[in-house]
């Protein structure tokens, strides 16, 4: 039996219980709302739309963005490949109280034409697959969703950051008394990046999974965009709004549909 890919594979309970929660910089599930919710102001000021306005929010995973922006007042979708995220996200909105349509889908199959004012994609949840043909395909997708005038949100990691800070394992110790490990390997002729990571519960159980990631520069990613029909407009370097420089963590752009 051939084996899924990873992106797959990854996104289910181990991912979310454990690798998510065990990043570099582990949070607090109190930590983690306030920094959704802060990241969901800016896509708000980003994209600048009246309450009521339809969004989509591509690999939503369990609604970390989705539901603050429903919050707001918007008129949010939620499309994510796991069934177990799309399941969580269900259950985190009845919480809330909110009301979002959620569509287990592969990115690159976005239903609809012409029905969205927005689409936001964050969390370097753009370059999973397998080539560029395929990142392509989803960004040809995005414009086809979006309305004339819509806009496209993307937030992904800093390539020119990330090389610079390079580190091939990374070993640590969380408060818990559990270990998170990885191992990093990246390619300079296909631009991937591709992690182990092993995380090892205080009760000494061990969770593995691999991972594989194209990063784009800006350059690449802006030239895509114009290929798929649409144009950057701004950059920054985080969701605080700072200027995009190579030494931002983050790379976050906002493009129109053409």
């Amino acid at each position: 039996m051939a084996r899924k890919p990873w992106y797959k594979a990854l996104f289910e309970r181990d991912y979310h219980d454990y690798f998510y929660r065990a990043g570099p910089r582990p949070r607090t599930q109190d930590e983690d709302a306030q920094r959704s919710a802060a990241q969901a102001d800016l896509i708000v000021q980003a994209l600048d739309l009246p309450k009521g306005a339809r969004v989509l929010d591509l690999c939503c995973g369990w609604g970390r963005l989705s539901i603050p922006l429903a919050q707001r007042g918007y008129r949010v979708t939620g499309l994510d490949l796991s069934k177990y995220h799309i399941r969580l996200a269900k259950q985190s909105a009845k919480r809330a109280g909110v009301d979002v349509e959620w569509i287990n889908a592969d990115m690159r199959e976005i239903p609809g034409r012409a029905r969205f004012d927005a689409v936001f994609n964050c969390f370097t949840s753009f370059g999973y697959l397998e080539t560029e043909s395929e990142d392509q395909r989803v960004l040809e997708g995005v414009r086809r969703v979006l309305k004339p005038g819509g806009t496209f949100f993307i937030d992904t990691m800093n390539h020119d950051n990330l090389m610079r800070v390079f580190r091939e394992s990374e070993f640590r110790e969380l408060p818990d008394g559990a270990y998170m490990m990885e191992r990093r390997n990246y390619d300079v002729r296909t631009g991937r990046i591709e992690n182990d990571w092993i995380y090892v519960t205080p009760e000494g159980e061990r969770h593995v999974q691999s991972h594989s990631l194209r990063l784009y520069t800006f350059t690449e990613l802006e030239r895509m965009l114009n290929d798929a029909g649409l144009t950057a407009r701004e950059t920054w370097g985080d969701f605080r709004g700072s200027n995009y420089t190579m030494y931002s963590q983050r790379m976050v752009v906002l493009a129109e549909r053409s």
